[in-house]
């Protein structure tokens, strides 16, 4: 994603080298917390200590994990379209800009993190699985985390003020306060949301993260239920999907966004705007010829009436981009 040589820095195609994607703080889970504080490898104390800088800072710590501060929610919703991965205002509090934009946290990385690429093999059914995937990740470190702060006894009325009315709702979110606006939290605020577990943040975090060291599978699904046995067929259907290569049967034009760039080129943009295919212009013309006839009724129709030849690959990848689409 960076820009090749002679290319604006600034150009939408294109990410800034001194963001990468890196430009969105990420909700941190209790347990890796408690991981990234307790592992002692030298090779991750910047990253550490980024993390020790957001407890100390208390603004989203709460005994759940660290939560992204509200003005840089505020900020990625409004300015994320054009900013990310180029506005270092939206940097991740880990990118390691000495290292060459390392990230900090990489070995005990959340769910979102792991999962979200510019990028992708297979395009949109690529995209598919792995967008499955996060929300799998998301349902099964939100369950661990509730369960944890169970097992080392957040008290009840903390409990309520941590899962509101309507957590697990979607809903408007609410309007920012001083201290919101201010980056910082009110000393009532924090003491309300840690209870007797306040100045003992850490130790929590620690707990938590040695409550599912040695956790297997079967313990995660156990403890998430149905919305995690859910979630996973899901992700094992997407996975499946990746592995089939046939052809639909009869295939139509799907939505997508063009741009010339040579009298023999054309920039198609489909699923997403960080993944565009350059394809020929011959290619692009004889598209319509796929209007919900059977495949290779329209693929013969091209080779005789237009001289091309267009291969079934080819007609694969056009699917999986979303340039074609089942009908």
């Amino acid at each position: 994603m960076w820009p090749p040589a002679g290319a604006p820095a600034d150009a939408d195609l294109y990410f800034h080298p001194d963001t990468k994607c890196c430009t969105y703080v990420p909700d941190v889970p209790n347990f890796l917390v408690g991981r990234i504080l307790d592992d002692p490898d030298p090779a991750l104390a910047p990253g550490r200590a980024s993390v020790e800088r957001r407890v100390d800072a208390r603004v989203g710590v709460t005994p759940l994990g660290l939560r992204r501060p509200p003005v840089q929610v505020l900020l990625y919703q409004h300015g994320a379209p054009a900013g990310f991965g180029r506005a270092t205002t939206l940097r991740c509090p880990h990118y390691r800009a000495d290292a060459g934009g390392a990230c900090g946290i990489w070995r005990h990385r959340n769910g979102i993190c792991s999962t979200w690429f510019c990028k992708h093999t297979r395009g949109a059914t690529g995209q598919r699985f792995w967008h499955a995937l996060e929300q799998l990740l998301a349902i099964v470190e939100r369950d661990l985390a509730r369960w944890c702060v169970l097992q080392v006894g957040v008290d009840a009325a903390v409990l309520a003020r941590l899962l509101p009315h309507g957590t697990d709702r979607p809903s408007a979110r609410e309007g920012l306060d001083a201290a919101d606006l201010d980056g910082r939290v009110t000393a009532e605020a924090y003491r309300a949301l840690w209870g007797t577990w306040q100045g003992r943040e850490r130790e929590l975090f620690r707990r938590a993260a040695a409550l599912v060291d040695g956790f297997a599978w079967s313990d995660v699904a156990r403890l998430g239920g149905a919305s995690v046995e859910a979630f996973a067929r899901v992700v094992v259907n997407a996975h499946r999907a990746q592995a089939d290569q046939p052809l639909p049967a009869r295939l139509a034009v799907g939505a997508f966004q063009t741009v010339v760039t040579g009298r023999e080129r054309v920039r198609v943009v489909t699923y997403s705007p960080y993944d565009p295919l350059e394809l020929p212009r011959l290619l692009v013309d004889v598209l319509p010829y796929f209007d919900g006839r059977p495949t290779v009724e329209a693929l013969r129709r091209i080779q005789n009436e237009r001289g091309v030849n267009v291969q079934p690959d080819l007609v694969r990848r056009l699917v999986d981009f979303g340039v074609l689409v089942e009908r």
